[in-house]
């Protein structure tokens, strides 16, 4: 099954996030204890100026809980660096890897 996931960042948090930019890289590359679920693209969003603001997943996991268990995995989660984060199934249509 394929997941969105999308999160917004607290204000004010630029720096911490800019901090833990090899931490989240790392986590997204290895995925330390979901050896399940595959990122199929990822990356930070951006404001109208190009600041980042938000994160976004494109992945692929066995379940919902599966999703959900690598978001509160993931370094920016559990720094408590994001306001709002979601998990929504994708009913891919278009460019689904092989």
């Amino acid at each position: 099954m394929y997941f969105v996931i999308f999160g917004t960042d607290k204000p004010g948090t630029g720096q911490q996030r800019q901090d833990t930019l090899d931490d989240v890289v790392s986590y997204v590359r290895d995925r330390p204890g979901h050896p399940d679920v595959t990122v199929h693209c990822s990356g930070p969003t951006l404001d109208a100026g190009g600041t980042i603001n938000g994160t976004l997943y494109v992945i692929e996991a066995p379940s919902l809980e599966a999703a959900q268990a690598f978001l509160a995995d993931n370094p920016l989660q559990k720094m408590g660096l994001l306001e709002d984060a979601s998990v929504r199934q994708l009913d891919w249509k278009t460019g689904r890897p092989d």
